[in-house]
């Protein structure tokens, strides 16, 4: 009777300690997943030598068997707190709508699998997120630049996004195009210029400009505000980006022209916010 109860309790002690490093092992498995899931943020501080513009530049990264982020942003010392945040809630934002898009994608992927092909654990290669920003100036009075994403969630073909920021350091405000431009009727020469020149780019790579895309021309680069939302300007030029799919199909990516001091004063547009 005393070696049944022995065995018993030492049976008794072999299964708590095995369940204690099973436990042990989820516990650090989770932890090890959930690090997985997590895009690091580091920042490095910097200052413009041109125009001693104090700024931040935030790095956002994830390298594993799903994802492959890379994505850079910047925070300025001299703007107001909304602006910066606006430009950090926007990276944020479209990272985690990839992360989410690219996951539904693999999981209707898997859903769908021939009868008798097993799931997949993980996608043949991660899925891509690059955030990258170019300056168009860092002056002491205004700042202006453009964030290029391009991103794969799965599909035929990943997706190029653009958007650009302007913003006047001495009255703390950002510039919009009818900022820039002024008059009211500076928009509509605008849109004739910029009409030629896409069509005028798009042939010159190689694309036929026949009545629909025509059409398309004319739609995306008609003379409403929101078609020239994406616009930086600096040193005699104006820049304007028109994003994938919105004045071409989307194998032309994002269309972008430029307009110089000069050429936009022929056209009897002038803006304020050269020169300065």
């Amino acid at each position: 009777m005393k070696n049944k109860i022995v065995f018993v309790l030492a049976l008794v002690i072999i299964v708590l300690a095995a369940l204690s490093i099973f436990l042990y092992w989820q516990n650090t498995k989770l932890a090890v997943d959930a690090s997985q899931t997590n895009t690091d943020q580091t920042c490095s501080l910097s200052t413009n030598q041109a125009s001693g513009v104090r700024m931040s530049v935030v790095s956002a990264s994830q390298s594993d068997s799903f994802y492959n982020i890379q994505a850079e942003y910047p925070q300025f010392d001299g703007a107001d707190p909304a602006f910066n945040q606006k430009i950090a809630s926007l990276i944020n934002g479209e990272i985690e709508d990839f992360k989410k898009e690219a996951k539904d994608n693999f999981d209707a992927r898997n859903a769908t699998m021939p009868a008798g092909e097993a799931a997949l654990q993980n996608p043949e290669q991660p899925f891509d997120f690059i955030a990258t920003w170019t300056p168009a100036q860092f002056g002491s009075r205004y700042l202006s630049f453009a964030m290029d994403i391009y991103y794969f969630s799965g599909g035929a073909h990943g997706t190029d996004q653009i958007f650009a920021f302007n913003y006047d350091l001495g009255n703390k405000k950002e510039i919009t195009i009818s900022d820039f431009l002024g008059a009211a009727d500076n928009l509509d020469k605008l849109s004739n210029m910029a009409q030629d020149q896409v069509a005028s780019q798009l042939q010159s790579n190689g694309m036929e400009v026949n009545d629909s895309m025509a059409q398309m021309i004319q739609e995306g680069a008609k003379p409403v505000p929101e078609n020239y939302r994406n616009f930086t300007f600096g040193y005699g030029k104006l820049t304007i980006y028109f994003e994938q799919y919105q004045v071409a199909p989307g194998s032309a990516g994002t269309i972008t022209i430029n307009f110089y001091k000069n050429d936009l004063e022929q056209n009897a547009i002038t803006s304020k916010y050269f020169g300065q």
